[in-house]
């Protein structure tokens, strides 16, 4: 297997900073020297000298894609952190149904940040209609964007491994999934219904954002661990530009504002409004 230098792990740090947001510290160097062997040996780079060299005097946007997916790690799971959608369904989907929080035009805007392969997103739109009665009066969309065009390819079909809905309520997966036969024995996937609540998109966190708002509801869980302090508040502040008063952010389990200035309180672990 092919190791990579300091200095190079420094270079490639740079980059991902530079271009993603990310914060490589050291700790990660033996993980992403054996992604980037994984790579190389598929690829026309003979050594890692070349393909840095390459992506640093080269490369466009595309190429400097392609090394995100070698970096990113897309890990993701049906109604992962489930405290965040009883939280919804207490706090958001019942007073909706009582008529305590009104909506103008009953618009509903969720956005799922970092949405890896759709998981997440196709969990929200699941969840959406077992928790609201009336939810086809509802003028209700969900957007997904990932940085990686691997886990955007993915959410975009919608097929997964049939073990990744085996921790589901049966019911549930009779109901917005259907399995696979023949060549895609083993494989489920997401029905109509669900993919057509949801539009999924290419996005860096660090660019400009097309959308305008405002959301009722963001999710971007398990993302602002790559990034550091600054990167985070940054970004925080502008999810909360984009949520409408009162509207709902919910991080990972393992994240915190903690130290965060931006206009958002905690209403539960991992859970704030604006």
């Amino acid at each position: 297997m092919q190791s990579i230098t300091p200095k190079q792990f420094q270079l490639i740090s740079s980059i991902a900073k530079e271009y993603w947001g990310l914060n490589l510290s050291e700790r990660k160097m033996d993980l992403v020297c054996n992604r980037l062997a994984k790579f190389l040996t598929r690829s026309p780079y003979s050594s890692a000298e070349e393909y840095l060299d390459h992506l640093t005097q080269h490369a466009d946007d595309e190429d400097r894609l392609v090394f995100f997916d070698i970096l990113s790690t897309n890990v993701t799971s049906f109604f992962r952190e489930r405290q965040h959608f009883d939280y919804l369904e207490r706090e958001f989907y019942t007073p909706l149904a009582r008529g305590t929080i009104a909506l103008p035009g009953r618009r509903i805007r969720f956005w799922s940040a970092g949405c890896s392969t759709g998981c997440e997103p196709f969990s929200m739109a699941i969840h959406a209609r077992e928790s609201l009665p009336d939810i086809d009066k509802w003028d209700l969309k969900i957007l997904a964007t990932d940085l990686s065009n691997s886990a955007v390819a993915n959410a975009k079909t919608g097929v997964y491994p049939e073990a990744m809905v085996s921790g589901l309520d049966p019911a549930l997966v009779e109901k917005y999934f259907k399995r696979g036969s023949g060549g895609q024995a083993g494989m489920v996937r997401v029905t109509e219904q669900i993919r057509s609540m949801v539009s999924v998109a290419r996005l860096n966190l660090m660019d400009d954002w097309p959308m305008k708002g405002p959301f009722d509801v963001i999710f971007c869980r398990n993302v602002m661990i790559y990034f550091d302090r600054a990167t985070r508040e940054k970004l925080v502040n502008r999810y909360c530009a984009l949520l409408r008063p009162g509207g709902i952010l919910a991080i990972g389990s393992s994240e915190t504002l903690s130290g965060i200035d931006a206009p958002a309180r905690s209403v539960a672990p991992s859970t704030y409004v604006k």
